[in-house]
């Protein structure tokens, strides 16, 4: 499965990356969701693992950007946070996006990307 990570934090993202590697994927990266956006363009990912906090692009912005193309609308993600409920709440990011809070456990994201695997 082609997986694209937006995360900011460079160490996070390599780990990250490592890890999702790790169980078979191809994993790209980018440093924000403008990066992120700018990849998925140029190669449709099947999944996106994303923080929500970025410079140039927040997460909630990116997943609104990505809906406007056709060929990347719909795609799912997994958010990575350290916001809590009343803030995310705010962004008005929807139910189905599953979202795991900061720090958070590797397995957890196995399990939830596993989901995903066709």
């Amino acid at each position: 499965m082609k997986i694209l990570i937006a995360e900011d934090d460079a160490a996070l993202r390599l780990l990250l990356e490592e890890f999702l590697t790790g169980l078979g994927h191809e994993v790209s990266a980018a440093e924000n969701g403008t990066g992120l956006v700018k990849t998925a363009l140029e190669g449709r990912p099947d999944l996106i693992v994303t923080d929500l906090h970025m410079p140039e692009m927040s997460g909630d912005s990116m997943i609104a950007m990505l809906d406007m193309y056709p060929d990347l609308a719909g795609i799912p993600v997994i958010i990575l946070t350290g916001a809590t409920h009343m803030e995310l709440a705010d962004m008005g990011i929807p139910r189905e996006i599953p979202i795991l809070n900061k720090p958070f456990d590797f397995d957890k994201i196995s399990g939830l990307v596993a989901r995903y695997v066709k």
